[in-house]
């Protein structure tokens, strides 16, 4: 750990904007009150209103010391700071529509829309069912026991907890419901990522309508999202306005994705979100990050969870349609992704996409469900 410290800051330092945003209100978990004597519930009643009607909120106290965290991010740098044709030798296996591994401008799918800022490198679980640290540039296979450990720390401390959390919510009997369909041993495609979008010239910020990534909603049950300096995250309103997510020191921004979303009959708000180009005063700069997508395991039937005393009271049962044939989250997951690299990644007129001005919206049906892209 102390030959990447000497290499670089730590990233947690980089100074945060001094601009006056417009920044979104989120409420704050403090998992660290989840074991205490009623903990749980009282974190699940500070929660409801946040899934369903935000679907962005922030953990704090989760069990990992901002060292470790920085840690991360210092491996992430130095990924991106291969070069790219070493990176290349790493690259995600995009014809079978998979996000492992590296993905970047030398990877067709990342078109003109994007301007080639955006880098990525997907880490899967790790379990038998993935090749391991082969399939990743030297910094993760140098690294490969801590990245594991981290890993897995996030999913004992965080993502369990929350999955139960999501439960109490919904007033399950079972609190675990959505634990055991999150087992980490069993085969699943959550990835740990580590993210760089790259600074650009004014001009192909204006051309880009000042956006790195256009709206959009998340695929799986939760994305995970550690504090970053450098703001960029911005979150959809109910108001029809995008706000700033501010990165909170000591804390994970979290948001409801799909998956979760169908799993609640849609009660739990999967949130459009984009990632601007940085304010003034941060746009020289790159903005690293260190995220993890999670979805349930490839087993799991795309079903409402049923006998929901919450779900029951909001008529939520009424209204739904149901399936002719079954679905499984590996199946959708590969049909959203298949949907995602050719038709999404491809489309070269990204909309406006700004505040007050008019916005595009996308649909299309995948596996027969009904998906919505906002550009």
């Amino acid at each position: 750990m102390a030959g990447l410290k000497k290499l670089y800051e730590p990233y947690s330092t980089t100074p945060e904007t001094t601009e006056k945003l417009d920044w979104a209100e989120l409420v704050n978990l403090d998992l660290s009150t989840f074991d205490q004597p009623g903990g749980k519930k009282a974190l699940a009643k500070q929660l409801k209103y946040a899934v369903h009607n935000v679907g962005f909120f922030y953990v704090s106290n989760f069990g990992l010391t901002q060292e470790e965290v920085d840690y991360q991010f210092s491996i992430g740098k130095k990924i991106f700071d291969l070069p790219l044709s070493e990176k290349k030798k790493y690259g995600a296996d995009t014809k079978s529509f998979s996000y492992n591994g590296y993905t970047g401008p030398a990877v067709k799918h990342h078109t003109d829309r994007l301007k080639l800022c955006h880098l990525a490198d997907n880490i899967p679980k790790f379990t038998s069912h993935f090749p391991g640290k082969v399939a990743h540039p030297p910094p993760v296979q140098q690294n490969w026991d801590t990245i594991e450990r981290f890993a897995k720390t996030v999913h004992h401390n965080v993502i369990e907890r929350l999955l139960v959390i999501f439960a109490l919510v919904l007033e399950l009997e079972d609190e675990q419901y959505f634990v055991k369909r999150h087992d980490y041993e069993t085969r699943g495609e959550d990835h740990l990522r580590y993210m760089l979008y790259t600074a650009r010239d004014e001009d192909v910020n204006r051309d880009a309508q000042e956006l790195y990534s256009t709206g959009h909603t998340d695929l799986g049950s939760i994305t995970l999202l550690f504090r970053q300096p450098v703001a960029g995250l911005q979150v959809l309103n109910n108001d029809g306005k995008y706000r700033w997510v501010k990165p909170v020191p000591g804390t994970i921004t979290v948001n409801i994705a799909d998956t979760l979303s169908l799993l609640s009959g849609r009660y739990f708000k999967s949130s459009i979100h984009r990632v601007s180009v940085p304010p003034p005063d941060q746009r020289h700069l790159d903005r690293l990050g260190v995220l993890f997508f999670i979805r349930p395991n490839n087993d799991v039937l795309v079903e409402v969870v049923k006998d929901s005393p919450l779900l029951k009271r909001e008529g939520v049962y009424e209204t739904l349609e149901e399936r002719k044939d079954p679905l499984t989250v590996g199946t959708w997951v590969r049909e959203r992704q298949k949907h995602i690299f050719k038709n999404v990644y491809d489309i070269t007129d990204a909309g406006k996409g700004k505040e007050g001005q008019e916005r595009d919206e996308l649909e299309a049906e995948v596996a027969g469900i009904r998906i919505k892209y906002w550009n």
